[in-house]
């Protein structure tokens, strides 16, 4: 796997992010900042870029790049959805081909979409844990394929980080921002750029009780795996490289890492759709669900970062706790 991750050099400064904002200023939307009904808290709205997740920001830094050297190798990626959305557009956009192998618990929306952007779509495993092993077999012949982690990856990394620039513009009074933490790619570098510029502004992860693979990792002081098991908040699921560039990233940048349980991932999601009018994925709903139970003080301008809105619309809310 080392022969594959390592082709790229690794992150060094705060330039590293401001060169690749440069570059991804023509195909990512600045989203908004807006304030939601709890005092001090606002919501970082990823739900309204393209494909509708920040995960298209690291998708777009990582195969401008390929474009930039001349690698016209298939892009190849393993994704639980927002990732392989991501990258299918990109690769649209560049007329590159792409693979994109998703478990069979993604969901259909995300799916679809894949489909829609002309991906070569491979659903494979009943987990994201046992999809990412068929992706990372392929991904070992590299003259054929140009593997992209969704997090293991300094050019994801970098691209999910120019989020932190837009936060500190938005709201220059921000105090605290609280960021899904999946595989670590939006944390590490959201976390990076903001404590970077503004070291006094407190930086939170947070994970799914369900799977929390950062959060055990920090207790441990090293990469550890956790037992996979299914989450509403299937963005933020799964296990993570052992050797992943994020974790230390994390470990110096993030303040916090706090868990939330699915029931409280659910009544998160419905009170969001109904007193906010915000559809959003589990994933995102987290983060509010951390600052809804107490788990996340807001006593400083605190945003939560809304990442993602790819949910099964079949999903029936009136059932979710309030």
């Amino acid at each position: 796997m080392d022969g594959v991750r390592r082709e790229i050099r690794p992150i060094v400064t705060i330039a590293d992010f401001r060169h690749i904002r440069a570059r991804l200023h023509a195909h990512i939307r600045t989203t908004p900042v807006v304030p939601c009904g709890r005092p001090n808290v606002f919501l970082k709205l990823e739900t309204l870029q393209h494909t509708h997740s920040f995960k298209v920001r690291g998708a777009f830094a990582h195969v401008s790049q390929l474009v930039e050297t001349a690698d016209k190798r298939t892009i190849l990626t393993v994704s639980a959805g927002n990732h392989g959305l991501g990258l299918a557009k990109a690769a649209a956009t560049f007329d590159r081909s792409c693979v994109v192998i998703v478990p069979r618990s993604a969901p259909k929306t995300k799916i679809d979409a894949i489909r829609a952007y002309g991906a070569d779509l491979r659903v494979e495993g009943s987990s994201y844990d046992e999809a990412e092993e068929l992706a990372l077999r392929l991904a070992g012949d590299v003259k054929k394929y140009a593997f992209v982690s969704p997090y293991n990856d300094p050019f994801v990394v970098l691209g999910q980080g120019t989020l932190g620039f837009e936060l500190l513009e938005q709201l220059p009074h921000v105090g605290a921002v609280v960021i899904p933490v999946g595989g670590g790619g939006l944390a590490a570098g959201v976390a990076a750029v903001v404590k970077e510029l503004r070291p006094a502004i407190r930086t939170i992860g947070v994970q799914a009780e369900a799977s929390a693979a950062i959060y055990h990792s920090l207790k441990a002081g090293k990469m550890v795996k956790v037992p996979d098991v299914p989450s509403i908040a299937d963005g933020i699921a799964g296990n993570i490289d052992l050797d992943t560039i994020t974790f230390p990233l994390i470990q110096k940048y993030l303040d916090d890492v706090v868990l939330v349980s699915e029931a409280e991932i659910m009544g998160a999601m419905n009170r969001l759709l109904h007193h906010e009018k915000l559809l959003v994925e589990g994933s995102a709903a987290a983060a509010y669900a951390a600052l809804e139970h107490g788990k996340v003080k807001s006593d400083v301008p605190t945003v939560a970062i809304m990442t993602g809105a790819n949910v099964d619309v079949m999903l029936n809310f009136s059932s979710l706790p309030l």
